[in-house]
């Protein structure tokens, strides 16, 4: 077992390597915005705005490399980090909805916003986010509880299991979300991103079918 300052070690870094790359991404996909203006792309107040996919994957690449020079188990550390995600994003997104770096499509439906600047009302995508991924962050904390159990420990539930669920979960929820935003640039109907969190989710499907065999040979014994 590892001790909780490991943990918060663990966490701590890769946050803020995350929060670095989140950042890094957002300037390289809208460089336009920036012009080589060193202030503003320090002065996050001036020109907000942070890439989740980025910064989740910058995250992880580090807590990886991190945990290996740590002789530390990896997939224990995702299942644990995994739920803790999924509550930061659901926060991170209000922040970002009532900060106005994200909006999304027109809509005249009853859950428009307006935004200070825009025309006409527009879809709170980064609400919606923020309320699905809560859900998924108590989904996933029920889940975990129910794997500490001593009968499930028996079993040798597979570690990692969480990590990949909360991962396809989580493509799945900004992919569909995205359709609801505007993008210059699309590929076949797909933004950059979609076609990018398509990609993901499709190297997931084999490592979540292994552990879901896996789960089935040990619930047969």
């Amino acid at each position: 077992e590892l001790k909780e300052e490991e943990y918060l070690d663990a966490y701590l870094y890769s946050s803020i390597f995350g929060l670095i790359s989140a950042r890094a991404c957002y300037i390289f996909l809208h460089f336009e915005e920036f012009n080589f203006n060193i202030l503003r792309l320090i002065v996050v107040r001036e020109t907000p705005g942070l890439s989740l996919t980025g910064g989740l994957l910058g995250g992880l690449i580090f807590l990886s490399w991190y945990v290996k020079t740590k002789k530390m188990r990896l997939s224990h550390i995702l299942d644990i980090f995994s739920i803790a995600a999924a509550l930061a994003i659901s926060l991170g997104k209000i922040g970002e909805q009532l900060g106005g770096a994200g909006f999304g499509k027109e809509t005249a439906s009853f859950f428009g916003v307006k935004i200070v600047g825009l025309s006409n009302f527009r879809h709170p995508v980064e609400l919606y986010e923020a309320g699905i991924f809560f859900i998924l962050f108590i989904l996933l904390s029920q889940f975990y509880k129910k794997t500490q159990t001593t009968e499930i420990q028996k079993m040798k539930f597979p570690k990692g299991f969480i990590f990949f669920i909360f991962s396809f979960s989580g493509c799945l929820i900004i992919f569909l979300l995205e359709f609801l935003k505007n993008y210059p640039v699309y590929l076949y109907g797909l933004s950059i991103r979609q076609i990018i969190l398509l990609l993901v989710m499709l190297s997931l499907i084999l490592p979540i079918i292994k552990k879901i065999n896996i789960i089935k040979k040990l619930s047969n014994k």
